[in-house]
């Protein structure tokens, strides 16, 4: 009896193949021969697969060993010159807080000075306090950029937890949240009481920095670098798909033996 053979290049054309078995073999057995066939086939290239994906990944881990052993770091941050007031319009986009509510924070609190800095340590424009700058992710409470993002950040904060109640999150901004809750609301004190209220003002106005100030922002990767990397992730993709590809040719055909 004869029986078919095809075989499977790697651009997927098909060659048949006509070999000659023994005689007696039956139609069973050829079948059974096949489906043996199949699986062994297909456990060899399940195994390509992975040994395909192991190589990539340790080709992966030595080049970035290669980098950091010479010395290549993170792109370095860089300094720029930013509209404060395009700053704070930011900052409201980011955080969903009126911006006529930041900006009249950033008037009451420092007058709109990234340095400003007050006798119980309070800094810049949104004077934040130190543990609370930390907290929000503030790193340097002088940068104008990372200041009102983290004072905006604060009050969104605020604004959620007392359901939109705009004195409550002032007064929480200003005498923190412990005395809101102790008091049951705006703290009897002169001071948080009047910055409530000048606040409040402050924000029918229209209010503007009219200040470029200089900010640090992180460099983007390089073009080289993003290129290389998209490159070597499809060159992956592709030798995994083509490997793929041929285990499902490979199946399709060994069932017509």
């Amino acid at each position: 009896m004869s029986f078919s053979i095809n075989s499977v290049t790697s651009n997927g054309a098909v060659y048949p193949k006509e070999q000659t078995a023994a005689a007696g073999v039956s139609s069973e057995e050829s079948n059974s021969f096949g489906n043996i066939l199949a699986k062994a086939i297909q456990r060899c290239f399940a195994d390509s697969i992975a040994s395909y994906e192991e190589k990539q990944e340790a080709k992966e881990k030595e080049a970035a060993q290669r980098t950091t052993a010479a010395g290549v770091s993170a792109p370095a941050n860089f300094q720029m010159s930013e509209s404060m007031d395009a700053i704070f319009q930011e900052a409201a986009n980011t955080y969903g807080v009126s911006v006529n509510l930041l900006k009249a924070v950033g008037m009451a609190e420092s007058n709109f000075n990234p340095n400003a800095q007050s006798g119980a340590g309070a800094q810049g424009v949104m004077q934040l306090m130190p543990a609370t700058a930390a907290s929000l992710g503030v790193t340097n409470s002088f940068d104008a950029r990372q200041n009102i993002m983290g004072g905006a950040k604060l009050l969104a904060q605020n604004l959620a937890t007392y359901g939109g109640n705009i004195d409550l999150a002032l007064a929480a901004y200003n005498a923190g949240p412990g005395n809101v809750a102790a008091y049951g609301g705006v703290p009897p004190f002169a001071e948080t009481q009047n910055y409530v209220a000048k606040v409040k003002q402050l924000m029918g106005t229209e209010l503007t920095t009219g200040q470029t100030v200089q900010t640090v922002r992180a460099a983007a990767p390089s073009a080289q670098a993003s290129g290389e990397s998209a490159a070597d992730e499809k060159t992956k993709d592709a030798g995994v798909n083509f490997l793929e590809d041929a285990v499902d040719r490979v199946r399709v055909q060994a069932k017509t033996i």
